[in-house]
């Protein structure tokens, strides 16, 4: 019998096989995706780059005209937050057992959320000209206002969000998974260029801030619907467990109970110290720093997308031949090199190339990420351990925010690159030490899988 196999724990398993379902119940692993099937899935993710580029590269120098402190002008501009450390497990437990006769169990939570979070968003920056029209209103109540939207429509957006990333793992087979990640990751680096290229040339032509807010608002419900009406669920999920109904010692043991996930992590904890406190004060650096104007310091994370975006298109082609835990290291490595180069200098074109050669690091660590988790977590609870990883970057986020700005406040910009690379090193210890075939996940898959090798 032959097969192209994805080797899971060290267990080559073919597509359509049973791997294993609950008691008395066998369930067969889905069928690859098509091209077309993958990016329909995919679309959404460019909505998800158009939102996150609003929130780390607008968002700051929207909230800096509002005379807001550093730490709250970076916490209110994370893409994700502390109350996401109680919320996001639970939206993946109730992702997991939740299932609607026509939306199915992730989309639904697309449906139900998006267009409160779009509306938000659409909201934010017109909160402070209507304030204008009302004598006497106080800059306190417009910031609190501000505070209000950018909170509920990050939290709206997160609840969409982690359902939907949760859906790659119930629609593709393992092999598949490092592929179609890497056109979901490069999709959305997609929809972060076109809005900051939006952004570059409404800032050139004067344009505030409303149309921008406005124009990213609609594009993102736009790119989300060929991802909910063009996706097929399954209702079945391959998995070794029945039940889904988690206690809070569930969520602990899916933490600590496999050292291999502790490990990953504290990975993506020390990651996220990082990534979080370059992406939210990239623009500000540029401005404060390199002494570029609004416009122009947008390119900076441009030239960082494009430079991800690029490294996608030759990794699609080989992630699913190569170890993602070295993809991994040798992506982290390199955001760390860059962030130490970047100490030495205050060039804008040195800069620029540094963020280049940052840009490859995080395609890789990116593209290794999401599926590198698939390989330790149990299928049938990847919304519960997808929910617990946001619940990391939810801790790690905005504990960045705070450590980022109190440093800024201390030290001035200048402080920003030694503090990345920090925080990339020591993401590099707990990597180095991850084993997948030792996960428990990946040893029960190898037992559930081995009458289908010997039968083979």
């Amino acid at each position: 019998m032959e097969f192209n196999p994805e080797v899971i724990g060290g267990v080559a398993i073919p597509p359509g096989e049973v791997i294993n379902g609950g008691p008395g119940e066998a369930v067969i692993e889905p069928e690859p995706l098509t091209t077309r099937q993958s990016l329909v899935y995919s679309s959404g993710n460019a909505g998800s780059g158009v939102f996150y580029a609003v929130n780390l590269y607008a968002l700051p120098l929207f909230l800096a005209a509002l005379n807001l402190p550093n730490v709250l002008i970076n916490i209110l501009s994370s893409t994700h937050s502390f109350e996401g450390t109680f919320i996001q497990p639970l939206v993946g437990t109730w992702s997991d057992r939740t299932w609607h006769a026509r939306w199915g169990r992730r989309r639904i939570f697309i449906l139900r959320f998006l267009p409160i979070s779009i509306a938000l968003l659409a909201l934010t920056p017109f909160i402070q000209p209507i304030a204008a029209l009302i004598p006497g209103v106080p800059l306190l109540a417009v910031q609190a206002a501000v505070f209000v939207c950018i909170f509920l429509f990050s939290v709206t957006f997160n609840i969409m969000y982690d359902p939907y990333n949760a859906l790659l793992a119930d629609i593709t087979p393992q092999r598949q998974r490092g592929s179609l990640n890497s056109i979901f990751q490069a999709v959305g680096a997609i929809g972060q260029v076109v809005f900051l290229l939006l952004g570059i040339g409404l800032g050139f032509a004067g344009v505030g801030a409303e149309p921008l807010f406005v124009a990213a608002a609609i594009i993102i419900a736009l790119v989300f619907i060929p991802s909910v009406v063009g996706i097929r669920e399954p209702h079945n999920l391959v998995g070794i467990k029945a039940s889904h109904h988690y206690s809070f010692r569930d969520y602990w043991h899916s933490i600590s109970g496999d050292r291999q996930v502790t490990l990953y992590y504290a990975t993506q904890l020390l990651l996220w110290l990082g990534i979080n406190a370059i992406s939210i004060n990239l623009t500000r650096f540029g401005k404060d720093v390199l002494g570029l104007p609004d416009a122009f310091t947008l390119i900076l994370p441009l030239i960082l997308l494009l430079t991800t975006s690029l490294t996608y298109l030759p990794l699609i082609r080989i992630v699913n031949r190569i170890n993602l835990k070295v993809l991994f290291l040798g992506g982290v490595v390199l955001m760390a090199g860059a962030s130490i180069a970047a100490i030495f200098t205050q060039s804008v074109l040195l800069i620029c190339l540094i963020l280049a050669v940052a840009g490859v690091g995080n395609a890789a660590q990116t593209v290794a990420s999401f599926p590198l988790l698939t390989r330790v977590a149990y299928p049938d609870q990847m919304g519960l351990f997808t929910g617990i990883n946001t619940a990391t970057t939810s801790i790690s986020a905005p504990l960045s925010a705070i450590i980022s700005g109190v440093v800024i406040d201390r030290f001035h910009f200048t402080a920003l690159f030694p503090l990345l690379a920090v925080m990339f090193l020591l993401a590099l210890v707990p990597l180095f030490f991850l084993n997948v075939e030792k996960s428990h996940a990946a040893q029960l898959l190898r037992q559930r899988a081995s009458p289908t090798q010997a039968s083979t």
